[in-house]
């Protein structure tokens, strides 16, 4: 069993900013219904609205952990003694014995914010919001992490993103962390391995200075937040090859 590097949990919690002009672009994007002038001041008015109401009551927060990992063979990576089964994750650190499993969240006060059941535009509105606040956690962590331990290039891995990572791998993932999951930052998982608020994340942080992005194995071509296209060199390179 690999040696843990550090048994502690760390808690973080994310400064809160909201662009609303970048959510109003995102929301935009969707389709035509913004050509039309008054749904588009309609649409500009009720972004500015929630955006205000989830800034007084949003607590973005994250743990992590500094983790002993061992690669067991091509498709079996071991960290502090929880195994994943995963070829990219062995791929990726292949040469790594030191990572940072995450756990990261929007929070659960966005979910409890009242809005109106039968108004699709201000439920797409929240729900876009939510996921910036969410993207913009994962972001400052990644910044958190890397200034604190002297990192500098860095990937991460999270459950789900493709076939090759499930989403149970969340499982595992969260036997890292046990009760403090919920304890200090409000995220759990259910039967399903979906995480509870739903605008949370996980993931493996690790050192990498090569520019490998996850996005390049992802075949989900309408993902808000891809970075990067799917690339089936990359995908041969991390998953099919041996």
């Amino acid at each position: 069993m690999a040696k843990s590097a550090d048994t502690q949990i760390y808690q973080v919690n994310i400064p809160l900013t909201i662009d609303k002009a970048d959510i109003l672009k995102r929301i935009k994007r969707l389709g035509n219904s913004t050509r039309n002038e008054k749904m588009a001041a309609r649409l500009e008015q009720i972004t500015g609205e929630i955006a205000e109401k989830a800034l007084a009551v949003a607590h973005p927060r994250a743990v992590y952990r500094v983790s002993a990992a061992r690669v067991i063979d091509r498709g079996t990576v071991e960290i502090d003694g929880v195994r994943f089964t995963s070829r990219s994750l062995s791929r990726c650190l292949e040469d790594q014995s030191v990572v940072y499993p995450f756990l990261a969240t929007a929070g659960r006060e966005l979910d409890e914010m009242p809005t109106s059941p039968g108004d699709l535009m201000m439920q797409y509105t929240l729900d876009t919001i939510k996921m910036v606040i969410l993207f913009s956690a994962a972001e400052y962590l990644t910044d958190y992490i890397k200034e604190k331990h002297s990192l500098h290039g860095t990937a991460a891995l999270n459950p789900g993103e493709f076939a090759d990572f499930p989403v149970t791998q969340q499982k595992p993932l969260f036997e890292l962390f046990g009760d403090s999951a919920e304890s200090l930052i409000g995220v759990t998982i259910t039967s399903g391995c979906a995480l509870k608020p739903t605008k949370s994340r996980s993931g493996i942080l690790f050192p990498n200075e090569t520019g490998f992005l996850s996005c390049k194995l992802c075949t989900l071509v309408k993902c808000p937040g891809r970075r990067a296209a799917y690339d089936p060199a990359e995908v041969e390179k991390y998953i099919t090859a041996d």
